[in-house]
């Protein structure tokens, strides 16, 4: 792994279009899980998010989840509270995803490392540190749930995260050898 990107594309006609479908991609997919709640939740939010990153780039993909955040507290509301923190979290999420996946090569080592870095930083440290602070939780009860759930989705986002950019970038190579 030899860079992080820290450009994202120019703002142009085919970028805002592709923006706002990776929006709706993300309202999406944010909302279908499987699983327990009081087990293990897996959600398919992150597909948008690592869609987001990848074509969008940290700064811009970064406004595009806080946009996605803003929707889904206003909009589309399934009766949580709005706090800003989490709209923190998700520009947050988008800087790193993009960071990691903008324009870079696709190899394990980086998507491993990005989800790790993402997982940690975004739900393990911020989210957990939102809730505390919203509902006065104790921050060790809250870690001690958080941490193994995270653990657990850690490599099985990763490989679903792998396998779909890899085969976008095949499709990506495929379509330029065709020009």
């Amino acid at each position: 792994m030899t860079k992080l990107s820290w450009r994202s594309p120019k703002l142009t006609t085919q970028t805002l279009t592709l923006a706002a479908m990776l929006i709706a991609l993300q309202l999406v997919l944010s909302k279908l899980s499987f699983g327990a709640d009081t087990l293990v939740k897996f959600g398919l939010g992150f597909i948008g998010t690592i869609l987001i990153g990848y074509y969008l780039g940290p700064w811009l993909g970064g406004l595009v989840l806080v946009l996605v955040d803003l929707l889904k507290s206003t909009v589309f509301s399934t009766g949580s509270t709005f706090f800003i923190g989490f709209t923190f979290s998700a520009f947050i999420t988008g800087i790193i995803a993009g960071a990691f996946l903008y324009q870079q090569q696709i190899s394990w080592q980086r998507v491993f490392t990005y989800q790790f870095v993402q997982i940690f930083i975004s739900n393990i440290v911020f989210n957990t540190l939102w809730i505390h602070l919203m509902y006065q939780a104790p921050v060790m009860a809250l870690l001690s749930v958080r941490i193994p759930k995270n653990l657990i989705t850690w490599p099985i986002e990763a490989v679903i995260t792998l396998l779909l950019l890899r085969a976008i970038a095949r499709l990506e190579k495929r379509r330029l050898s065709h020009k």
